[in-house]
């Protein structure tokens, strides 16, 4: 039964991407790039820590992704964007630059559509899940969910990666996720810091992004 649930996560056919970027924002009559009119949608603080940080945790209601509840937030990649996309596109990496996760395994194979990792975080509590990674190369996007063949330490858990040319050697990507662990643990993860805690991880992610390092 094991065997047959690990097969069915690693070979199930990728779904639609449950968002795209604006139409505006990807090809609009201006001559902007993409990652141009993203930012320009974005408050004026919110571009001028971007500019000055690299990064800015929006507060929910600002991006292009009209899915709700997500934490929101933008960062900007030193690199183009095709090799941005092929290093974040790298889950089961997670493990060798993410503060907290001492886990990340591929399930079964790894596909240009996708990959489930199982996954381990340890965080005063240790959770273990898996975690269904979308790729959407010809739209620069990653997408993800919770696994249910996997172990059961998170009870909800969604995120995406949208990426924007800034120009040909920066990248502008847009970042949404929402975790739910499990027994009721979601308000006191909030109360630890939950908009540092995703700083932290899109710092840790840039560091990787800048080595260049599969």
């Amino acid at each position: 039964m094991f065997a047959a649930l690990v097969a069915f996560s690693a070979l199930a056919a990728r779904p639609p991407a449950r968002q795209h970027a604006s139409p505006e924002v990807v090809a609009g009559v201006d001559a902007q790039t993409p990652g141009a009119r993203f930012l320009a949608t974005l408050p004026q603080s919110t571009r001028e820590a971007v500019k000055k940080d690299g990064q800015a945790v929006l507060d929910g209601k600002s991006g292009s992704d009209s899915s709700g509840g997500l934490l929101r937030a933008v960062i900007r990649f030193d690199r183009p964007r095709d090799e941005v996309f092929a290093l974040i596109t790298q889950p089961s990496t997670q493990v060798s630059y993410l503060p907290h996760v001492t886990q990340s395994k591929t399930v079964g194979a790894h596909t240009d559509e996708g990959e489930a990792t199982d996954m381990v975080v340890s965080f005063l509590f240790t959770f273990r899940y898996r975690t269904q990674h979308w790729f959407y190369p010809e739209e620069h996007r990653m997408e993800w969910n919770l696994d249910p063949a996997g172990e059961n330490g998170l009870t909800e858990q969604v995120g995406f990666f949208q990426l924007y040319e800034l120009d040909e050697k920066t990248t502008i990507a847009e970042y949404g996720t929402r975790v739910v662990a499990r027994d009721g643990f979601l308000n006191f993860l909030r109360s630890l810091g939950e908009r540092g805690g995703v700083a932290d991880a899109l710092t840790a992610m840039r560091k990787h992004v800048a080595s260049g390092k599969p």
